[in-house]
């Protein structure tokens, strides 16, 4: 372990998250709010720590998975860490384990929530818990890589411990420009749901700014206790939708559009499989629900939306769908495990590794049948490492474990057991909502201490494939 090198680029994420803190000044300063103090605090002591770790750069600046791996888990707590304090400071939510939920939920992209009272809070804080969702969405080791002048380093070993998906891509042949240009293309498609939010919904345009944040990072944290049911416009729910389904496509595929690179889109097999997961869905879900709200358009919407909310991960909520029939839920429960595009700001194990999970199957059926074939899973075309599938079985292992014990510990505070289970569900899928107490109109300040931790755990670990946190816990780590 070169613990030089991890300091030095950890100093770099410490002075980028300091800033970052201390931009909803400005959101108090223009609204004449007093929350001042709880964004300064914070952000001068990362700015500290950051140039006291950056005061001497290694000679040695080597960075391979390990470090990469230990630099992205350490980075994630730290910053959630301080991401509370904000929120505690301020007096938003007086007890810092519920703030140190509310961060890991915020950068973690959940939106999972203790807060049962929100429009009275501030406009400074409501619009941090929007903006750690963004920041969090595409990653601060990322938006690091980015906007360096210079990568430090292996720069691919730090950015595939962040970027979800089975493999870390890149699009053009140099990480760091890899690394601009899907923020850009984030920050784009973010400003362009901010603008017709504004432009044509008509809704203010400090709420069009805070939702096109949460919707970007596929958090789900509104500036209204009802959510974006708070809106009453049909027109509101259509554009989160659209954007929702955009924002949990894999950016590479925005990037080959723009290359007029059509016939690469057009063969990816993940984005079909989420298109038509996505469709096929909301097919079902309008028939079941048709006799609840009585017509076809008001189904559809409600349908589509709350498709697009879990599938996505983003969590927002236009209705109470525990009202649903069993049907409608079970299929939202499924979508919650599923998630989104390798390469989007969702959650979820991911579509890729659901694609590759049924192959696999698909392929051992064949072996069974004809003992002497050689069978080989194949995605767009082309045939899948073995590494991968590997990596990709591991996934499910980890996951597996991660959530058969995080639930038995969930257990203990005694709540019925679609809460228990469904509440774990959501936190590791980084989802937000999940069923009864937990539900669209619940939220998680019912649980105890020790459930909020274990849900600050499966959160981070949700976000950034289970690895970089689990490696934190594992003493061979830390061997030179």
């Amino acid at each position: 372990m070169n613990f030089k090198a991890v300091s030095f680029v950890l100093g770099k994420i410490f002075m980028i998250v300091g800033i970052l803190i201390a931009l909803p000044v400005a959101v108090a300063i223009y609204y004449s709010e007093a929350q001042i103090v709880p964004f300064i605090v914070p952000s001068a002591i990362m700015l500290v720590l950051g140039l006291i770790l950056t005061v001497k750069k290694p000679q040695k600046m080597q960075i391979y998975t390990r470090e990469g791996l230990v630099i992205c888990g350490i980075a994630w707590i730290i910053m959630s860490a301080f991401g509370a304090l904000p929120l505690f400071i301020s007096g938003s939510i007086p007890n810092y384990i519920d703030a140190f939920f509310e961060a890991c939920s915020g950068f973690s992209t959940t939106g999972a929530t203790v807060l049962t009272e929100i429009e009275s809070l501030p406009k400074s804080i409501l619009f941090w818990r929007s903006f750690m969702h963004w920041i969090g969405g595409m990653g601060i080791l990322s938006f690091m890589i980015a906007i360096l002048p210079k990568g430090e380093g292996h720069s691919m070993y730090v950015m595939k411990a962040e970027v979800p998906g089975p493999k870390a891509g890149k699009v053009v042949s140099k990480i760091q420009n890899s690394a601009r240009i899907l923020y850009l293309i984030y920050v784009f498609l973010t400003v362009v749901e901010a603008f017709v939010l504004f432009a044509f919904a008509k809704i203010r345009f400090y709420d069009a700014v805070t939702t096109a944040l949460s919707t970007a990072g596929t958090g789900g944290f509104s500036v209204l206790n009802n959510s974006i049911l708070g809106y009453s416009s049909a027109k509101v729910e259509w554009i989160i939708i659209v954007f929702m389904f955009l924002f949990g496509t894999n950016f590479n595929l925005y990037y080959l559009m723009l290359v007029r690179k059509f016939k690469l889109v057009l063969r990816d097999e993940e984005f079909w499989i989420y298109l038509l997961m996505n469709i096929g869905a909301i097919a079902l879900i309008t028939v079941n629900i048709m006799p609840i709200y009585g017509n076809l358009g008001d189904s559809v919407r409600n349908a589509a939306f709350n498709v697009n909310a879990i599938m996505s991960t983003t969590g927002f909520c236009t209705v109470d769908y525990e009202t649903w029939n069993t049907f409608s839920r079970c299929i939202l429960l499924g979508l919650m495990f599923v998630g989104g595009c390798v390469g989007s700001t969702g959650g979820g194990i991911k579509v890729t590794r659901i694609a590759l999970y049924f192959k696999q199957t698909l392929a051992q059926i064949r072996k069974t049948l004809r003992p002497r074939s050689v069978t080989k899973i194949r995605m767009n075309k082309n045939v899948v490492d073995e590494q991968i599938v590997n990596g990709v079985n591991t996934y499910l292992v980890a996951f597996s474990v991660i959530l058969i014990a995080s639930t038995l510990l969930i257990s203990i505070n005694g709540f019925d057991f679609s809460t228990t289970l469904s509440s774990v569900i959501s936190c590791l899928n980084n989802v937000g909502p999940g069923f009864e107490r937990v539900g669209p109109t619940g939220n998680y300040s019912d649980f105890s201490i020790l459930s909020k931790l274990v849900f600050c755990f499966d959160m981070l670990a949700g976000r950034l494939e289970l690895f970089p946190i689990l490696i934190l816990f594992n003493p061979n780590t830390y061997k030179k």
